[in-house]
């Protein structure tokens, strides 16, 4: 999907996703904005999709893997445990996978420990984060993920899965051929449960795929004042845009105060922490950049992460959506001279610049494109499934891939129209013979 306007399966759910490199505090911000809502009336679940769950560290409460857990009034927390969602999603899935390994040799529990995917934690976490956000519990669901690395790799994981329509096309191959090999193969197939699950699975991952588009769910990453947090950051930045999802705040974590008491040693890293936040407000412009100062002591439980939500946010509320930027657009240029025109895929891509390495390439109905290690699968509106891809330009933060009509030659369409004609005359001569 390339267009943020959905106009059917709006989640009405406010929904945050928190990310950044490792060791930036994620969690710490995602719980404090969680608290805050929470405490203005509002019902609010906070999720964790990082394996090494560290939720209940931070509020220092044993939570849930399996259904939310009440925190304090109006927040509620849960920790997705995603070996509870395979065996309660894909049974079926699991069972084939475990077969298999069997089948070649790999002891039971080995196999068994096997049939958790790579990647398959990420698609349930964002899967379970659609369930709540559509079940109608939540005022908002705030998501804190794992390092930078994971995060992107679950946004892109539903579409590297599903590789675009010619990707759904081949899985309907693909299980038509087994189908019917089944009967006569003894070797290990897939049964209909498993592709069942599976379909449901791909459904889900479109869904999520429109679901993270929506205009109620946007992307915020969190950074400390650092030259490779920040190229990280940037990074993520890049990628998180190029599948059209709204970032509508930075948060720049763990700020070192500028006070000459501390000593010569920290005034040091103090100095320099002033010197990359000058260079994070005019990276990110025009996304509004908050701050949040070192504390003396560790944020931990509801009332200290009540503290830090005032020291970030202030007196905005934080589920506010401090900024909507557009991605996608389609822009038609026409020539006077010639009846000829051109329709124009506009991607807004930040740090373009920067990339060493810019591919697009057509396939069918999709355009592949790759920013150096990114890369995303983009489904061209129906407006350009009849227009041959002539080139892309790049333009400091915007990737402009310009179609046009296919040209037609008269004469051969005339030639052509010609032989089909030669060519029932000769059928029927030979008929009559």
């Amino acid at each position: 999907m390339l267009s943020r306007d959905l106009t059917e399966n709006q989640p009405k759910t406010r929904v945050i996703i928190y990310s950044g490199k490792g060791g930036t505090g994620k969690t710490t911000i995602s719980s404090c904005t969680a608290v805050a809502l929470a405490r203005s009336g509002k019902r609010v679940l906070i999720m964790s999709s990082d394996p090494a769950h560290s939720l209940s560290d931070v509020f220092n409460l044993r939570i849930s893997r399996n259904d939310p857990q009440k925190i304090e009034e109006n927040l509620y927390g849960l920790e997705v445990d995603t070996v509870y969602e395979l065996k309660k999603n894909m049974s079926g899935f699991q069972k084939f996978v475990s077969t298999s390994y069997q089948n070649k040799g790999i002891d039971s529990g080995m196999a068994s420990e096997l049939t958790t995917q790579p990647g398959l934690d990420e698609i349930f976490a964002l899967s379970r984060l659609l369930d709540e956000a559509h079940s109608g519990r939540w005022d908002a669901v705030v998501l804190d993920t794992s390092p930078t690395g994971n995060t992107l790799r679950l946004l892109a994981y539903p579409e590297i899965i599903i590789g675009g329509n010619m990707g759904k096309q081949f899985f309907k191959l693909y299980k038509s051929m087994s189908s019917l090999a089944r009967p006569l193969s003894g070797a290990s197939i897939p049964d209909d449960d498993f592709f069942n699950e599976v379909n449901v699975l791909l459904k889900q991952m479109e869904d999520i795929n429109q679901f993270i588009l929506s205009p109620e769910v946007t992307f915020r990453l969190v950074l400390n004042p650092e030259k490779l947090s920040i190229l990280e950051t940037k990074r993520a930045y890049t990628f998180v845009h190029l599948y059209g999802i709204n970032i509508d705040g930075i948060v720049i974590n763990k700020i070192l105060p500028t006070s000459r008491t501390v000593g010569e040693y920290f005034e040091f890293w103090a100095d320099l922490h002033s010197k990359y936040l000058m260079e994070i407000d005019n990276s990110f412009y025009p996304t509004p950049v908050f701050r949040c100062h070192l504390q003396r002591t560790e944020p931990i439980g509801p009332d200290a992460l009540y503290g830090i939500s005032e020291m970030v946010f202030g007196e905005q509320a934080p589920d506010k959506i401090f900024y909507s930027g557009k991605n996608f657009w389609i822009e038609t240029k026409r020539s006077e001279l010639t009846e000829d025109h051109r329709e124009i895929l506009c991607i807004k891509i930040p740090f373009l610049k920067d990339a060493e390495e810019v591919t697009v390439e057509r396939m069918g109905t999709d355009i592949v494109v790759a920013v150096d290690r990114a890369q995303r699968i983009i489904t061209l509106p129906r407006a350009l499934y009849s227009l041959e891809m002539e080139k892309f330009v790049r333009e400091d933060s915007l990737l402009r891939v310009i179609f046009r009509e296919i040209p037609v030659n008269k004469e051969d369409a005339e030639l052509n129209v010609n032989r089909n004609v030669l060519d029932k005359l000769r059928s029927l001569r030979r008929m009559k013979i």
